[in-house]
């Protein structure tokens, strides 16, 4: 992966701090092998639940998600136990009831190292994630036409994983355990051994529940589902087995995901409105290695090395009233340390330039990767790709100590702290803090107002707001009142306090400034210019995106409906051009029917014969952000390229084959 990956980043809003980013990365290493092994036994397996969601709406993670989920049928998930056991590399493991203590579920997970490690090896492979990270791998099983006997198999089931925990949690009496057995046999069919005890006899039995609920053959399915929690416990989310009955590959990061062929339809049944944004998540603890992490720190007999402060050094941290200087002309220094970030410094550059008692300097300054035991390796500066009118100094040719300025703003708050990359030590803020008079930190991103109650978006702040750039600051300059208190309560939180003093320096230290934040007015093209074909001489243009998600669930209904929409294009096109743009059918036509297929080729040409717009398949994902600036609307089917429309407030419109 490339390092520039791993970089701290806000993404929809959202603030992705780089710790997570190897998260991200160690999974996306595990599903690499994962993949490399299904694609060479044709195992056939689907991104599930959030990865779903994260592949169709985002192509990629979801910024505000931390885990990846896939699932395969049970045939297929037995036989790629079998060959994952063989091929997975060193140390890599697929964690479940039967070989790993404690793990209690139906559910596998693929890690690449089943514990907590700082071995050099592992951490250069895992960019310095030393934590449990990978995959959770999700079976599905049959569920017989005959819904009574599905409901019959999935309560004796239930009974048979109930008794196997009561047992092995030594909640049963003695005299009542061979009873409960005996009852288990005759459910199952087989023989439990009285030898076994404790967690031996748990895992026989988890053993024999799959057993009970995998029963159903194929010819006798109409539908699949999870087992637990789904399968069990009446809460009957049967997935109709005809929407997995083939996969295709969807972006996902930089690689690619498999997904079932009626992807669309998967989501409707798991999510209902799948495109309605919610950053509330639950299901976990966020970050999934908290926990670890925690772990780790109750074991240690050294203090882990982070970041800690003080209720004196949020105090110490006030501006003050006088000078060293009494010229009329005031100096300030701006130390941007990576050109795609200068835009947010921008505003604030242009208004002190334009003030006639403040002399500007800037003066980039490079960053650097860190290396997995955290020194210091690749050096990342530059200076050609800041605005050519603006006048830059060289970091090397200036002394701010001896310089002195009255103001210095910087945008990195890290110091030492961030897990990927660091400025030079000479210009961290806790040194630059005493050149100055005023050390000015003002954010390199942006991100959506939030609250303490937001959760996730509060527990990120950890990485970007308790750091020594905003506590050494004497302002910090912020977009928003909202995001005012939000800082004030995450700092007041760091350092346990809530006193008014501490509360009044914060109150003059974060300065609600929208004039000077970095903001991209909707439409605007200015940094990336429209693709060439979208000239089209003042008309309205419309995307029109079909999947072929669409085609395989709708079948002749999506192609009348497809006809039925190009009727209204023709009748608009003085007023409109079309931009008929498809996913996944092009490489995959043979999945679908094959009148289907044949259908939606004579409407593709009749689209070109009526000569409205340009027809173009698969636009690769880097490209949407621009395809959403250029477009007036998006209509189509649910995909990342509508969320790009909805980030650029352009009107979004989901079409529906029944209307």
């Amino acid at each position: 992966m490339n390092p520039e990956f791993y970089e701290d980043e806000v993404i929809e809003g959202f603030y992705v701090p780089s710790m997570l980013k190897k998260a991200w990365g160690a999974q996306l290493d595990v599903l690499g092998e994962t993949d490399r092994i299904c694609v060479r036994h044709n195992i056939p397996y689907f991104a599930d639940w959030g990865t779903l969601l994260a592949a169709i709406r985002h192509n990629g993670y979801i910024p505000w998600d931390d885990d990846l989920d896939i699932s395969m049928r049970r045939k297929d998930y037995e036989r790629f136990l079998k060959y994952a056991a063989e091929e997975l590399p060193e140390g890599f493991k697929v964690m479940n009831y039967k070989n790993h203590p404690d793990h209690h579920f139906f559910v596998a997970r693929i890690v690449g190292k089943p514990r907590i490690c700082f071995e050099e090896e592992h951490l250069t492979r895992f960019c310095g994630f030393p934590y449990i990270a990978g995959i959770d791998l999700f079976v599905l099983d049959n569920v017989a036409k005959d819904r009574e006997r599905e409901k019959l198999k999935a309560k004796k089931a239930e009974f048979v994983v109930t008794v196997a925990d009561n047992i092995a949690d030594g909640k049963v009496k003695p005299y009542e355990k061979e009873e409960l057995l005996c009852q288990c046999e005759e459910y199952t069919g087989e023989k439990i051994d009285r030898r076994l005890s404790g967690e031996d006899l748990r895992i026989r039995m988890y053993e024999l529940t799959e057993k009970i609920f995998s029963s159903i053959p194929d010819d006798e399915s109409d539908a699949l589902v999870q087992m637990m929690p789904f399968g069990l416990y009446g809460r009957k989310s049967y997935v109709p087995k005809e929407y997995y009955a083939d996969t295709v590959r969807l972006p996902y990061m930089d690689t690619t995901i498999p997904v079932p062929v009626c992807y669309d339809a998967v989501m409707r049944f798991k999510f209902g409105n799948y495109m309605q944004i919610q950053k509330k998540w639950e299901g976990h603890d966020y970050p999934f290695f908290a926990g670890q992490h925690n772990d780790l720190l109750s074991v240690l007999d050294f203090e882990y090395p982070e970041y800690k402060i003080s209720r004196a050094d949020l105090l110490s941290a006030r501006l003050s009233d006088t000078s060293q200087k009494n010229d009329d002309i005031k100096d300030i220094v701006f130390i941007p340390f990576s050109a795609k970030y200068w835009k947010y410094m921008e505003k604030m550059y242009t208004y002190y330039a334009n003030t006639d008692d403040w002399r500007v300097w800037v003066v980039p300054i490079p960053y650097y990767y860190k290396a997995w035991d955290g020194s210091l390796s690749e050096e990342v500066f530059d200076t050609s790709s800041y605005p050519s009118d603006l006048y830059l100094q060289d970091y090397k040719e200036v002394d701010l100590e001896s310089f002195h300025p009255d103001a210095i703003v910087i945008q990195n708050p890290f110091d030492e702290w961030n897990s990927t990359y660091s400025v030079h030590p000479s210009f961290y803020s806790s040194k630059l803090v005493s050149y100055t008079e005023k050390l000015i930190y003002i954010p390199f991103f942006v991100t959506d107002d939030f609250t303490k109650e937001s959760g996730r978006e509060y527990i990120n702040m950890d990485s970007y707001v308790c750091m020594p750039g905003v506590v050494n600051a004497h302002k910090v300059i912020l977009p928003s009142e909202t995001l005012k208190q939000t800082y004030k309560d995450k700092l007041m939180d760091f350092v346990s306090c809530c006193d008014d003093e501490v509360s009044d320096v914060l109150d003059k230290k974060l300065e609600v400034c929208p004039e000077f934040i970095y903001s991209k007015e909707p439409g605007n093209t200015r940094d990336e210019a429209d693709p060439e074909s979208l000239n089209t001489d003042g008309k309205k243009k419309i995307i029109y995106f079909i999947t072929i998600s669409f085609l395989a669930e709708n079948k002749h209904t999506a192609i009348e409906k497809i006809n039925r929409t190009m009727d209204v294009f023709e009748q608009n096109r003085d007023r409109l051009r079309i931009i008929w743009t498809t996913q996944c059918i092009k490489d995959n036509a043979a999945l679908l029917d094959k009148d289907v297929a044949d259908d939606f080729r004579e409407a593709v040409e009749r689209f070109c014969r009526m000569d409205i717009g340009d027809y173009i398949e698969d636009i690769p994902k880097e490209e949407y952000r621009d395809y959403a600036r250029a477009c007036d609307a998006y209509y189509g089917d649910p995909s990342a390229l509508a969320l790009a429309f909805y980030y650029e407030h352009k009107p979004v419109m989901i079409e529906n084959a029944l209307v």
